[in-house]
């Protein structure tokens, strides 16, 4: 599979066409949205002025913006899904996984996307994290734009989530290693993305102490996530850039289109427009409808 471009998983939104719903292109979605209860609302709100002034003077200083992202892998047996077939839907297999190594999977369509330059791939030293990859890019603005994508084991949804959010809270340093090649990630990201399925639909994950003041900015592109993740983000620091108000195909345009805008310095109302450009150009399914399954702020 890896190598293969299959058409775009399509979700149950709606924006989507009427389709028959036990074909192949609904699979990965969330079993009839069951499982906990989404949260409450956030439990304190801020803008991103902070934010948006620490982005600009990295970019003034010529500095790399910094992201992070958490892609738990589809897992048929472990994930409260609707069953993809084997292949795509297997765990523990990252080179044919739906969401990394098949066509619109994470690694697979960044190594492919013009301008995006791989720096590193490999196993890292995490026995959760099944695969890494390094990236690159360099926008017209002149900003350098450097990406650490980690692969998560599809069994390991809640040391995913663990991790996405210890690294929101400053609770987590280090670099990531690739090859021969490493980055500054986890709490050095300036964006932390978290891309997948949405775990919190089925279990419960305790948040970390923070462990410094500084504010990031957090995507979570996940079926239905700013019912779930609004009040998590505000308790750890983090502005919601895009959350999502439905059922979607969280493949990798959307992530893509969302980083090379936020990276020239758009605001939160120009990603949500690109985050449904994106996504109506892979699904064909109306401007309107797919740009309101995404949402910005609180």
């Amino acid at each position: 599979m890896q190598g293969q471009n299959p058409k775009p998983a399509q979700a149950v939104t709606p924006c989507m066409r009427f389709k028959f719903l036990l074909l192949l292109p609904l699979a990965a979605l969330p079993l009839l949205w069951m499982g906990t209860a989404a949260r409450p609302g956030p439990a304190a709100t801020f803008d991103r002025t902070a934010i948006k002034q620490s982005l600009a003077a990295k970019v003034q200083r010529k500095e790399p913006l910094l992201v992070h992202v958490f892609v738990p892998l589809c897992d048929n047996v472990n994930q409260g899904i609707v069953p993809t077939n084997a292949t795509l839907g297997n765990g523990q297999a990252p080179k044919t996984n739906l969401y990394w190594g098949a066509g619109y999977g994470i690694k697979t369509h960044l190594k492919r996307a013009e301008a995006w330059k791989l720096l590193g791939e490999g196993d890292p030293a995490e026995p959760e994290i099944l695969d890494r990859a390094l990236f690159e890019r360099v926008l017209p603005n002149g900003t350098k734009l450097q990406v650490v994508a980690d692969a998560y084991d599809g069994a390991h949804m809640k040391q995913c989530i663990t991790d996405f959010y210890a690294a929101l809270a400053g609770a987590k340093q280090g670099k990531a290693q690739a090859g021969t090649a490493s980055l500054p990630a986890w709490s050095a990201a300036d964006l932390l993305i978290f891309n997948g399925h949405n775990g919190l639909m089925d279990i419960d994950v305790d948040l970390p102490a923070r462990k410094d003041t500084r504010q990031r900015d957090a995507v979570v592109i996940a079926c239905a996530s700013k019912g779930y993740f609004l009040d998590p983000l505000s308790r750890l620091g983090a502005y919601p850039l895009i959350t999502t108000t439905g059922l979607l195909a969280p493949e990798a345009y959307v992530m893509k289109a969302v980083l090379e805008s936020w990276a020239q310095m758009k605001d939160g109302p120009e990603l949500r427009i690109a985050a449904g450009t994106a996504y109506n150009t892979y699904q064909k399914c109306g401007i309107k409808g797919a740009t309101n399954l995404f949402h910005s702020g609180w």
